[in-house]
């Protein structure tokens, strides 16, 4: 009888031990399905916490584009005509938290979000203006590319000179820039890249012609420009709405000597050191200067070329909050004949790293 008795107990046993195994298989394939949904779940939620941050860094990044612009409308209240780079304005802020610019009262670190501004403001006009080497015609509230300037060509070949690139770069470049803006009526409004709110709205001529220089990478469409000649430009050269004289007291050796006749690059340095010892108030300190530095050179058409004052400002900003960094650079025009102490945002770019 207990040998009988032993066989339907092997299998219930059997049939027991089968439906613990499909139950952990079950529970197992459950568990799978569900950490795949957690995982993608958290991978959404990563996402649009990602996209949060980026947003909220853009904006404090544009915030600190309308401080610059605070700053610049002040500085020309205080200081009048004059723009030097012992001004508040050229002085660089390194990563700071956003809490020391807001007080102690608005905290900006609740729940381990923390913020940090970094930025800086370089003299656009410092540069030399690649809208110098075409002549334009104001007609209304609009200005119109009439030719090609050659005091203009002359000096922006003898800038690619000192820096070792092509000086028939100039003539070919004048050229290209005539083409493009040739069916343009609004030299004001040709600046492409982001503007204002942020929104692509590059300039266009009307038809299909090539799209206007709007920077100077775009010189890399232009035969005989190479990536590393750019990368030498780029301190140097840049493209403005319209055309502009260099202020004097900003600008590098290299310029001042391309756009003053007859100045050498070593005079040209001999002229930053003495306006690093005392900036110039107006175009006679220049010339007076010019007088004792290099005799020969024509003060009338430097006086022509240079100023002492700003229009146009480059304002760089880094925001880092939490784990979003995100840079931007915006070139700002101050003053108007309506309103003097009045800025406005030309255009609004992506950055990597703000320029040494």
């Amino acid at each position: 009888m207990a040998r009988c008795s032993s066989k339907p107990l092997h299998r219930g046993t059997r049939q027991r031990g089968a439906a613990i195994v499909t139950a952990l298989l079950v529970v197992t394939l459950a568990v799978v399905i569900v950490s795949g949904m957690l995982w993608r779940q958290q991978v959404e939620i990563r996402a649009v916490e990602n996209q949060r941050l980026k947003a909220q860094a853009t904006w404090i990044a544009r915030a600190g584009i309308d401080w610059a612009r605070l700053i610049l409308r002040d500085d020309l209240r205080r200081t009048g005509a004059v723009d030097h780079l012992g001004e508040i304005w050229a002085v660089p802020i390194q990563e700071t938290k956003l809490s020391d610019f807001l007080g102690s009262s608005l905290r900006t670190d609740t729940a381990g979000e923390e913020s940090y501004l970094s930025g800086r403001i370089f003299d656009a006009q410092a540069r030399f203006n690649l809208m110098n080497l075409l002549t334009m015609q104001t007609l209304g509230t609009r200005t119109v590319v009439t030719g090609r300037d050659k005091d203009g060509i002359k000096a922006y070949g003898l800038l690619l000179q000192s820096l070792n690139l092509d000086p028939n770069l100039a003539n070919l470049t004048a050229t290209t820039l005539a083409q493009m803006l040739g069916g343009i009526q609004s030299v004001e409004g040709s600046s492409g890249g982001q503007q204002g709110s942020g929104d692509d709205s590059g300039g266009g001529s009307g038809g299909n012609g090539p799209r206007p220089l709007d920077d100077v990478d775009g010189l890399l469409s232009i035969p005989g420009y190479t990536a590393d000649a750019v990368r030498k430009l780029r301190p140097y050269v840049i493209v403005l709405p319209t055309r502009t004289q260099i202020n004097a007291n900003t600008a590098s050796a290299e310029v001042l000597a391309a756009v003053i006749p007859g100045l050498s690059v070593d005079r040209a340095r001999a002229l930053v050191q003495a306006r690093d010892r005392a900036y110039f108030r107006n175009i006679g300190d220049v010339t007076n200067q010019l007088r004792g530095l290099a005799p020969g050179v024509d003060t009338t058409a430097a006086s022509n070329l240079l100023d002492v004052q700003t229009h146009y400002f480059l304002v760089y900003g880094m925001a880092r909050h939490e784990r979003a960094q995100l840079g931007q650079v915006a070139l700002v025009s101050r003053g108007d004949p309506v309103n003097n102490n009045a800025t406005r945002i030309v255009w609004v770019r992506r950055i990597d790293g703000i320029p040494s």
